[in-house]
């Protein structure tokens, strides 16, 4: 008989990562037994956690894929994930709080435990957006990132006809804000509408930023900022199961919104070729896509790191 396949040992560490007001954000560590490589780093989306982009039961998805090609993977997990409902209508926070401290915490807490080289960012709907405007405000995070990849970002939501536009305004503008205000947070799980329930204050921010131009409340323009950055290569991915959400166009959005760069938009679905119609929330839990398009992203990486800058370069050294 053949011998039989391994797969490498892949450790999980789960890091509590301290916040302003006695508040934690987590951040999840998978990474194999061996000598850890090039970290990646991810995040996900709003009413979400980190199991976006991993199965812990099964141990699946993008994240366990890429631990056992190697990587050092880190999932960020904002503040109040999986908390009961009484506690999280009293502990409301903002977006403003989320990218002034939950984001940028939990990115240090990554530099301090990877390797110096570069590191590869992904992130998931909303976690696109904050991570682009993290680096609007932090440019020099840029030179400690060799490449991105958004699955199915999004900025300022794109009209695509009736069914959107009713989705949008009833379902969020109406439904679930006026919900939000009612009980003090929104109940998306028990609504089947995301995989936990999201703070009032934090979920209103991100739908009136969706709709309004990228200027914060003091005055900072983002989209002015990231004009003037020189963005990796990146890779954006849209979900086309759900042909009236029109995911490609909101995602081609938020690619132009980034300025000129090195970026491709890649749309998922049976009639483009993949073997499934993928829904955008589960892009990256899918175990069809390890054999579909997860090996056009681990192509992708390892042709970047092929052209990476040497370990010891002085200004990716902590």
């Amino acid at each position: 008989m053949p011998p039989r396949m391994t797969q490498p040992s892949i450790i999980e560490e789960r890091i509590t990562i301290p916040l302003p007001n006695q508040q934690m954000a987590q951040l999840i560590r998978l990474y194999p037994a061996q000598t850890p490589g090039r970290a990646v780093f991810l995040l996900h989306g709003l009413m979400d956690d980190a199991s976006t982009f991993f199965d812990h039961t099964t141990r699946s998805g993008l994240a366990y894929v890429l631990a056992r090609q190697g990587y050092d993977v880190y999932l960020g997990e904002l503040r109040l994930r999986r908390v009961h409902p009484k506690l999280l209508k009293n502990q409301d926070f903002s977006l403003k709080q989320v990218l002034n401290e939950d984001l940028p915490a939990l990115i240090r807490a990554m530099h301090k435990r990877a390797q110096p080289q570069p590191a590869i960012w992904m992130g998931q709907g909303l976690g696109c957006l904050l991570l682009s405007s993290h680096l609007a405000r932090h440019p020099e995070d840029l030179q400690r990132i060799l490449g991105m990849v958004h699955f199915s970002p999004l900025r300022e939501l794109q009209t695509a006809g009736r069914l959107k536009h009713l989705w949008i305004n009833w379902l969020h503008e109406r439904g679930l804000r006026f919900l939000s205000n009612l009980l003090g947070y929104v109940p998306a799980q028990s609504l089947k509408v995301g995989r936990c329930n999201e703070g009032r204050q934090y979920y209103q921010d991100a739908l009136n930023w969706l709709k309004s131009p990228w200027v914060d409340d003091e005055g900072f323009d983002y989209h002015a900022a990231i004009q003037k950055l020189d963005w990796p290569p990146s890779l954006y991915f849209a979900s086309l199961a759900h042909a009236w959400r029109a995911s490609d166009a909101d995602a081609r959005a938020f690619m132009f919104d980034l300025g000129e760069h090195n970026g491709r938009l890649i749309k998922l679905g049976r009639h483009v070729g993949n073997q499934r119609n993928y829904k955008a929330a589960d892009l990256c839990l899918e175990q069809a896509a390890e054999n579909d398009y997860y090996p056009l992203i681990l192509e992708w990486l390892a042709e970047l790191a092929r052209t990476a800058p040497a370990l010891d370069e002085p200004s990716l050294k902590r």
